[in-house]
C-alpha cells in the first residue's frame, strides 16, 4: 500500500495551555487534492503552520500517528528546512508579504531557482509556461512588488510556489483577492498542474464553491475539530454563509449572524428612497485621467472618467491587473498622472496639502493589518487620528452663556473664563479621558468594543481588524471613502458583517464611497452606480441593477457569468 503524503492521526495543538486543535485527523494521498473549509478563527492556519513546522515556540502539539511525505514526522529544523521551498511550498494568503520589497521579481526568481539548485535557463523556462498559464505578462518580471496590484501579486506567489516542482503544495486562500473570473482561472490552474505533475495540494479557503471545484475530499473545520464530510463536497451553501457554523456570539457589539444577500436587500430598500442631488458639483470628479509607471511605457489608465456626488457610492469593478489599484494610488496623490483632472470640491488633487486632504477622504485597505503600526495598540492609531482632527475655533457667541467677566488690560479689554470654562476649552480637554471616550465611541460605531483598545492589530481577526480600520477611518469625519478590496479576504460572514457596519455608517454620517471591487455581490450591497475598468479604460457604467441585469460589455457578462458559477 502506498504512503500517504500527510497523515495526522488525532492531532493536537495549542497555544498557552489553550487548545486550538483537538483531535485532528487528515490523510491525504499522494497526488490528491484536500480543502479544508472554515470561517476565520477556525483552526485554518493553525493547521497550514503545523504541515509546513512554523507553529509559534509556546506552541504545543501532540499526536499518535504523523508522517510526511511518506517520511517520519521532522524533529529537528533542520529536517524541516529539507521539506520546506523544496517537497512543500506554501502559498500565503497576503501575497506581497511573501515577497522582498527591494527586489524585482525577476531577481527574486532567480534567488529561488539558486536555493532550489535549479539552472536559470529551466527555471525561465518553467516560468514562461506557468505565466501563460497564470495570465502573466512576462514583464511582470521587471517590476517591484509595490508595482503589482493585489491580485497579481497572488498570481506571481503562487508563480514562485510551484517553480521548485514541489510534492505538496499548500495553499492559504490563494484565491480570495481574486476576482471571480481569475478565480476559476486559478483553481483550474492548480487542478490542472496537480493532476499533469501529480502534485498533492492542501487548499483552504472560505468559499465553498471554490472547495467544490477543486477537492478531491472537502474537510470542514469547526471549533478546532475537523469532520470530513460525505462524498468530498458541501451541503448547499444557506443564506450566504456556511451551514452549522457557530454565530458570532452577541455579547452586544456583535450583530447576529446576517448574510450579504440581507444587507442587500436592506440596503435595496434604503436606496430607493435615496436621493442623490446630480445637479449639485460632484465630490469628486475624474476627468479624462491617463497614467503610467515609466513616461515611455504603456498608460496603466488612459481616458478614465468618474463622479461621485456626496452621499452617494459608487463602484469601480474589475479584473487583477485592470489598473483599479493604480488609480487608487493616483486618487492620493501617489501616482503621478500624465493626462487629466482629480478634482475634490472642484479643488484640484495637487492644491491640497496631505493634512487637508486627509479632511475630505480617507482610506481604507485590502490588508487592514499592514495599516497599523503592529507595535502600538488599536486605541494609539485611533487616538493619533483624533489628535489630528482639525479644531474648530469657539465663536464669540458661544461665550455668552459662560460666566465671564471684561476687563481692561492694557488699554485692551479682555474677557476671563472662571476655572471650569478654562479646563473646557483648553487642549488638555481633548486628550486623557475626553480622548478615551472619542475612542470607545469610535469602536462602538464599528460594532467593537471599548476593551479592544487596549489591543494590537496581530491580536484582532481579519474582520474586526477591517473594522477598526473604518473607526480609524471616520475619526476625521471626512466626506469620502476610498475602499480598495477592503473584504476581499474576509470569509462570508464577516464579509457579511464588515458591510453592515459600514451601510449603517454611511447612513448615519452621510458618506459618499467609491468601492474599488471585483466582487459584484458587495457593489449591489453597497452601491448606487456602477463603472467597470478593463484595460485602463472604463468599459460600462450605469446604475447596479441596470448594468447587473442587462450587461453590454464583455467583461460585465464574464463577471456574471463567473458569479453564476460560483453561486454569488
Amino acid at each position: 500500500m502506498t504512503e500517504p503524503m500527510i497523515l495526522l492521526k488525532n492531532l493536537q495543538v495549542a497555544y498557552g495551555g489553550q487548545p486550538v486543535l483537538q483531535d485532528v485527523n487528515l490523510t491525504v494521498a499522494a497526488g490528491e487534492a484536500t480543502v479544508i473549509v472554515g470561517p476565520s478563527g477556525a483552526g485554518k492556519t493553525t493547521i497550514l503552520k503545523t504541515l509546513l513546522g512554523l507553529l509559534p515556540k509556546n506552541a504545543r502539539i501532540t499526536y499518535e500517528t504523523a508522517s510526511l511525505c511518506g517520511l517520519s514526522w521532522p524533529k529537528s529544523e533542520q529536517a524541516w528546512h529539507d521539506l520546506r521551498g523544496r517537497r512543500i511550498t506554501y502559498v500565503a494568503q497576503s501575497a506581497v508579504s511573501s515577497f522582498s520589497p527591494f527586489f524585482t521579481i525577476e531577481e527574486q526568481c532567480r534567488h529561488v531557482a539558486k536555493a532550489i539548485n535549479l539552472a536559470w535557463a529551466e527555471a525561465l523556462s518553467r516560468i514562461e509556461t506557468l505565466s501563460i498559464a497564470l495570465d502573466l505578462d512576462l514583464n511582470v518580471l521587471s517590476l517591484y512588488p509595490a508595482e503589482l496590484s493585489g491580485g497579481m501579486a497572488q498570481r506571481v506567489a503562487l508563480l514562485f510556489a510551484l517553480l521548485p516542482k514541489p510534492d505538496i503544495l499548500i495553499a492559504d486562500e490563494p484565491a480570495s483577492s481574486l476576482d471571480m473570473v481569475r478565480q476559476l482561472q486559478v483553481v483550474e490552474l492548480l487542478k490542472k498542474v496537480q493532476q499533469s505533475e501529480g502534485l498533492t495540494l492542501v487548499f483552504v479557503t472560505h468559499q465553498q464553491e471554490l472547495a467544490n471545484c477543486i477537492g478531491d475530499s472537502v474537510y470542514e473545520l469547526k471549533e478546532g475539530r475537523l469532520q470530513c464530510l460525505q462524498g468530498g463536497h458541501l451541503p448547499n451553501l444557506q443564506d450566504g454563509r456556511l451551514p452549522n457554523l457557530k454565530a458570532p456570539v452577541n455579547d452586544g457589539y456583535h450583530s447576529a449572524s446576517i448574510s450579504v444577500e440581507d444587507i442587500t436587500t436592506t440596503d435595496k430598500a434604503h436606496r430607493a428612497v435615496a436621493v442623490t442631488d446630480v445637479a449639485a458639483a460632484p465630490l469628486l470628479e475624474i476627468k479624462n485621467l491617463q497614467a503610467c509607471y515609466e513616461a515611455d511605457s504603456n498608460s496603466v489608465l488612459h481616458d478614465v472618467s468618474l463622479t461621485v456626488h456626496r452621499g452617494e457610492w459608487v463602484a469601480l469593478v474589475g479584473l487583477s491587473g485592470a489598473g483599479k489599484s493604480t488609480l487608487f494610488r493616483c486618487l492620493l496623490g501617489w501616482q503621478p498622472t500624465l493626462n487629466g483632472e482629480i478634482l475634490y470640491d472642484e479643488k484640484e488633487l495637487a492644491n491640497y496639502s496631505p493634512a487637508e486632504l486627509g479632511q475630505i477622504v480617507q482610506p481604507i485597505w485590502q490588508d487592514p493589518q499592514s495599516s497599523f503600526n503592529p507595535r502600538q495598540t488599536i486605541g494609539w492609531s485611533l487616538e493619533e487620528a483624533i489628535k489630528h482632527k482639525p479644531v474648530k475655533p469657539v465663536k464669540p457667541e458661544s461665550l455668552q452663556s459662560l460666566g465671564a467677566q471684561n476687563v481692561r488690560f492694557l488699554s485692551q479689554e479682555c474677557t476671563i473664563l472662571g476655572a471650569a470654562d478654562r479646563a473646557r476649552f483648553s487642549p488638555a480637554a481633548s486628550s486623557a479621558s475626553a480622548c478615551e471616550d472619542q475612542v470607545a465611541t469610535l469602536l462602538g460605531a464599528v460594532n467593537l468594543p471599548s476593551s479592544y483598545s487596549k489591543r494590537y492589530p496581530h491580536m484582532l481577526s481579519g474582520g474586526e481588524c477591517q473594522r477598526a480600520t473604518l473607526a480609524r477611518a471616520i475619526a476625521n469625519n471626512p466626506s469620502l471613502l476610498l475602499c480598495d478590496e477592503m473584504t476581499s479576504a474576509l470569509d462570508g460572514q464577516t464579509q457579511a458583517e464588515v458591510l453592515a457596519v459600514l451601510n449603517d455608517l454611511k447612513q448615519k454620517n452621510q458618506l459618499a464611497g467609491l468601492v474599488i471591487t471585483h466582487d459584484l455581490t458587495v457593489a449591489e450591497s453597497l452601491c448606487e452606480r456602477i463603472y467597470l475598468l478593463a484595460e485602463g479604460g472604463i468599459v460600462e457604467s450605469g446604475t447596479v441593477a441596470a448594468v447587473l441585469t442587462n450587461p453590454q460589455s464583455e467583461l460585465t457578462k464574464q463577471l456574471a457569468e463567473a458569479r453564476t458559477l460560483l453561486k454569488r
